[in-house]
């Protein structure tokens, strides 16, 4: 039995990717007591995997290019009806939200993190890794 592509289920995993990418550059929290505004650009991905909040000077080295990169790689995984591509990394972008989200909230200890103090980028980020990996189970259907 072959597999079909489904072209709206495809389309759906590579708007995720897409949003992904765009949450990746935008700003992801707000400014509240000693916590500064801040999106994951100035995050070095070397200071997230020992958790410890540690800027990095050059784009490459950034934990939102790591992120950039899943989504490009969701989005692609959608345009070539990859139920594997387009799930791993969808859950690997979901994954690396909550690992900064969870790096912010413990390293300002101090001050609460609420949901309402999230911006765009991070329910970007979040919203399309959980899209992407539900609907990545779909874009193939049986034919008969």
């Amino acid at each position: 039995m072959r597999r079909g592509r489904r072209a709206g289920i495809a389309i759906l995993v590579g708007l995720c990717g897409i949003a992904i990418v765009a949450g990746a550059r935008l700003s992801w929290i707000s400014h509240r007591g000693a916590r500064p505004a801040s999106g994951i650009t100035g995050t070095s991905v070397t200071g997230l995997l020992t958790w410890s909040y540690r800027p990095c000077h050059t784009f490459v080295q950034s934990f939102s290019f790591a992120v950039i990169v899943a989504g490009v790689l969701v989005f692609l995984g959608g345009l070539l009806a990859s139920r594997l591509i387009a799930g791993v990394f969808s859950f690997l972008a979901l994954a690396a939200a909550g690992l900064w989200i969870g790096l912010i909230a413990s390293h300002y200890s101090g001050v609460d993190l609420p949901a309402s103090d999230l911006r765009i980028g991070a329910w970007l980020t979040v919203g399309g890794g959980i899209v992407g990996l539900a609907a990545s189970s779909f874009l193939r259907r049986r034919r008969i």
